[in-house]
């Protein structure tokens, strides 16, 4: 079957970023044994095999169950792969430091000092242990993905919902807004049931939708930003159908080199396009001797494929950290080789 690749725009590099789980080994596809009819069935399938929701047991999702406080805030920093990666503290956080009911030694006590951190407004005093109800859960969800997705503020399309008088007014705009982004629907009666008791399949579908909503409307990255290393393997993986593996001792947070995004990114071109062996003319590399030689064929190879240039004084630039800009460059020019040079048997 012939192979496909895609050009990458920094929006699209944005939308790779919103899900950092498509270099994650998939759950095994039997997936849960008790989902029999249930109209979510299809979404919970799709997020266990992602890596984003776990059931009460291996084989369990208990699609009837009800959700708690901390259960509702690990499933959406699971969803949203937040994280304490890039934040350094001048002594160890505890729950405790943000919520004044919570346990530190409990199983959600790290999901809490992640949402805390990563500015998800939860309130102070919240219960960890309360069962949330459908407004609660969409409240938190919907701004967990405007300020985690950098969603701009829109001008929401007014609903008529049947039961407006029972949505705590401090969620009514969550709940417009969830509804404008297809995360939540009307039922039949035109009600959204705000104080009726979340289930785990119902915070499902609302995880998927919203994921769905922000692949599809993800901002732009700034061109000069840095990329992680993590954030690089994604964008060569989204384009060229590949995701180079990283070595063991790899920071997936660190920024990325440019030698180093340079030669994975060229592992996965020669891989996905079959690319036979050629011989390279050499270039001479300014900097040749700062370029660890390890890396020193790929990049040559890449010069020789026209994934990058040397800069106007002939310099590589090896240690510099590469940036959104230059990486999406990069890896447009690497799918144009691969189009214009396919394997064999795709001729």
């Amino acid at each position: 079957m012939k192979q496909t690749f895609k050009m990458i725009t920094l929006t699209a590099a944005a939308a790779a970023m919103v899900f950092t789980f498509a270099s994650q080994s998939f759950a095994a596809t039997s997936g849960f044994t008790d989902l029999g009819n249930s109209t979510a069935k299809n979404e919970i399938i799709s997020l266990q095999q992602r890596g984003l929701i776990k059931g009460i047991s291996a084989d369990q999702f208990a699609p009837h169950g009800t959700m708690t406080a901390a259960q509702g805030v690990q499933l959406i920093v699971n969803a949203l792969n937040l994280n304490l990666d890039l934040v350094r503290f001048f002594k160890e956080p505890k729950a405790t430091d943000y919520f004044v009911n919570a346990n530190d030694k409990a199983w959600y006590a790290d999901a809490l000092i992640i949402a805390a951190v990563n500015n998800l407004e939860l309130p102070k005093d919240l219960n960890p242990n309360k069962q949330l109800t459908r407004e609660e859960f969409t409240h938190m969800l919907i701004h967990a993905i405007e300020v985690t997705g950098k969603l701009p503020m829109i001008k929401p399309v007014v609903v008529d919902i049947a039961d407006q008088d029972q949505i705590t007014i401090e969620y009514s705009g969550s709940i417009t807004r969830a509804l404008n982004y297809g995360v939540i629907k009307l039922g039949e009666d035109g009600k959204v049931n705000p104080k009726v008791i979340i289930t785990r399949s119902e915070a499902a579908v609302e995880i998927y939708n919203a994921l769905a909503y922000l692949k599809a409307h993800a901002a732009p990255i700034d061109a000069n930003s840095k990329v992680s290393i993590e954030q690089g393997n994604e964008m060569i993986g989204d384009a060229i159908g590949v995701t180079p593996s990283l070595s063991e001792d790899a920071d997936p947070s660190a920024a990325f080199t440019r030698e180093a995004f340079i030669t994975q990114l060229v592992k996965a071109v020669e891989e996905a396009g079959k690319l036979p062996m050629i011989n390279v003319v050499v270039t001479d590399i300014k900097d040749a001797d700062q370029i660890d030689v390890v890396n020193s064929g790929a990049i040559q190879r890449s010069l020789s494929y026209g994934i990058v240039k040397l800069s106007s004084d002939g310099s590589f630039n090896p240690k510099s950290e590469i940036t959104h800009g230059e990486a999406t460059e990069a890896i447009n020019n690497a799918v144009a080789y691969l189009k214009a040079h396919p394997a064999p048997s795709e001729k």
